[in-house]
Order: C-alpha cells, then sequence, then structure tokens
C-alpha cells in the first residue's frame, strides 16, 4: 500500500484549486468572483463558546425527527474530544437559541448528564435563517434530506413571510391535504404514533404531489386527484400512489391535447367504472403491475405511462364514455383491449 502523507493544508489547496481548473471546468474569473463575495461578506464567523444545553430549543418545523439509534450510538462511543460544536441561531429579539446541526450529540450529551456544550451562535434578524443552514447543511451530506424535511422547510419559510415559488407551491401543495383532510407524511412517520397526523387517510409520496402542482400550481389538478381516488376509494387510509399518478398522467396528457374535452368529474367516472372488479384503490395498483410484466416482460415498471394506460383500457373495457382519454400510443397499451390479459386478472367480469 502507498504511504499516505502528511501535507501543509495550503499546499493541498493550491493543488485542489488548479485542479478545480484543470478538471471542473471553474475558471479563474469565478473564483475570484467567490473569493470577494466571501470575503466582502457582512456577516461574521458564528462565535464559539460553551452553551447552557437549558438555553438550547430544537424546532421541529425544521429539524429532522430523533433518530433514537443514532443517539445510542453516540453514548456508547462518547469521546467529548470529537464532539464538534453544535451548530445554533440565536434570534435577536427572541431569548431562544436555536440549534439547526448537532440536534443528536446534543441529547445525547444531555442525557448523559452534560450541562454545557461547545456551540457556535449565529444572532441574526433573519426568522428564516435556521431553515436556510439546515438545508445547506443536510442537502449536501452523507444523509441527505427527504422531500419531507424539504416541504417542511418550505412551509416554514413561507410563513416567515419567504414567496420564493418553491414556497409558494409547497403552502398551496398542503392546503390541498389540509382541506380534504389527508395526511401528506412518509409512512414511518404514519407508523408512529407519537407522529402520525390526525386524519383518517394519508399520502405518502411527496414528490407525486409536487409533480400535480407543477402541473397545475393552482391546486385544482392535485385536489381533484386526491378526492378521485379519497371518494370512490373510501375505506383505505392510504391514498394509493399508483392510481394517483395514473390519474396525474392522464391529466398532463389532457393538457398537451386541446381537442381532448372531458367533464369535470372525469376521474370520478373513471374510478368508478373500475371499481367493481378492483375494490381497493391498492389492488388496482397491483394488478397493473402484474399485467405490464404479463405485456412487456423483463421491463423496468415504468409507473405514469403504465397506470395511466391501465387505467384508460379498464375504463373503455368496462364502460367507455370518456372516450377522448389520452394516450401514449398503440405501442404502450397495456394488453386489456387485445384481449391479451394476465391470468391473474378478472378482467371478464368486467361488463
Amino acid at each position: 500500500m502507498a504511504q499516505r502523507l502528511v501535507r501543509k493544508l495550503t499546499e493541498v489547496a493550491d493543488e485542489v484549486k488548479s485542479q478545480l481548473q484543470a478538471h471542473y471546468n471553474v475558471t479563474q474569473k469565478e473564483l475570484e468572483a467567490w473569493s470577494k463575495r466571501a470575503l466582502n461578506s457582512e456577516y461574521e464567523f458564528p462565535v464559539s463558546k460553551k452553551l447552557p444545553i437549558e438555553l438550547l430549543y430544537i424546532d421541529y418545523e425544521v429539524q429532522r425527527d430523533v433518530i433514537h439509534k443514532h443517539i445510542i450510538n453516540i453514548m456508547k462511543k462518547w469521546d467529548p474530544r470529537i464532539c464538534a460544536p453544535v451548530s445554533a441561531c440565536h434570534l435577536e429579539e427572541s431569548d431562544r437559541i436555536d440549534a439547526y446541526d448537532g440536534q443528536h450529540r446534543t441529547i445525547a450529551a444531555t442525557i448523559l448528564g452534560y450541562t454545557e456544550i461547545p456551540g457556535a451562535v449565529v444572532v441574526t434578524q433573519d426568522a428564516n435563517f435556521a431553515s436556510y443552514a439546515f438545508e445547506m447543511l443536510n442537502d449536501t451530506g452523507v444523509k441527505r434530506l427527504v422531500p419531507a424535511d424539504l416541504h417542511r422547510n418550505a412551509l416554514v419559510r413561507f410563513k416567515n413571510g419567504s414567496r420564493e415559488i418553491k414556497n409558494v407551491r409547497a403552502r398551496t401543495m398542503q392546503d390541498q391535504f389540509d382541506s380534504l383532510e389527508i395526511d401528506l407524511q412518509d409512512k414511518n412517520s404514519r407508523r408512529n404514533d407519537n407522529l402520525r397526523g390526525d386524519n383518517e387517510y394519508f399520502f405518502s409520496h411527496f414528490k407525486y404531489a409536487q409533480k400535480a402542482i407543477e402541473l397545475d400550481d393552482s391546486g385544482r389538478v392535485l385536489h381533484n386527484i386526491l378526492s378521485a381516488i379519497k371518494t370512490v376509494f373510501p375505506l383505505q387510509e392510504e391514498i394509493d400512489q399508483g392510481v394517483f399518478i395514473g390519474l396525474y398522467e392522464l391529466q398532463r396528457l389532457i393538457g398537451t391535447r386541446p381537442y381532448v374535452t372531458l367533464p369535470d368529474d372525469w376521474m370520478i367516472q373513471l374510478l368508478k367504472s373500475v371499481k367493481p372488479v378492483f375494490k381497493s384503490s391498492n389492488l388496482l395498483h397491483s394488478k397493473a403491475k402484474v399485467q405490464w410484466q404479463h405485456v412487456f416482460p423483463g421491463a423496468t415498471w415504468d409507473a405514469p405511462r403504465a397506470m395511466s394506460n391501465f387505467l384508460r383500457e379498464l375504463h373503455l373495457k368496462a364502460d367507455g364514455t370518456l372516450k377522448d382519454l389520452p394516450y401514449h400510443g398503440d405501442g404502450s397499451m397495456v394488453g386489456i383491449l387485445n384481449h391479451n390479459v394476465s391470468p391473474e386478472l378478472l378482467i371478464e367480469e368486467i361488463a
């Protein structure tokens, strides 16, 4: 094995700089602009000092939920020499000091009996700083932020006055779920009694919900999809993500075909037409996967294309009133209309 050298940091920095220019297309002009912006910043480094743990708060509108196993591992291997300072911010008009990075080691230290911990405190007037800093620190690290974290942070920034498009869309998206009394939360949170939402129904696929908002930022499309699934399949706690993306894709295709005219309640009509065979939305989803593999053996599951075509063909076989439903072309048909049906489906029961 080659020997690893001890090197002076400034020498390594010079080498990295040359490689950034040679291999990563970073120009000298860009480096100079970044340097000028950094050195002329109006902000200073955080003040590092010992913080009384009693003064610290954790804002769970911003932070992830506690990972208990992580705290156990920290306590088992505790070594104060490698306890990095907790990052925190102090709003000038508040008595609170909010920790935005380092909650696990701080909680571990508290349980172990410490009353103080090293901290790096940013004093700011910006109510969104903790959200911004948390996202910057965590969305580029090993454990990236999940969509639920990003959505929650966007809602916080909207509440604090930010009207960036992603924050406005997050608020509009959340409004649709709230109005329909559907919790937007991941499945792990749903299974946790302490984190479980108050509503009877839930939807776990944040990115699908975001797709619907990006398609129509008024929220109408998202509202219609959620409402249709909840109305036709009221006995399922989870709003099925497969049926959701199928309806979404049909709506997206409708938007690209100006000649298509469908009634306002077309989503409800479609789902009602297939419900006599598929009594639950998750069964509808699972059988679509079976049929997809039957028609395209070995092909990767393409949820938007597969589910939209499956729903369309089922409807045309069962009812057919929505004759203008668009699709992806004959090469994407899933076999329902030409009688190429998997033996695992009971399609013959459809009128």
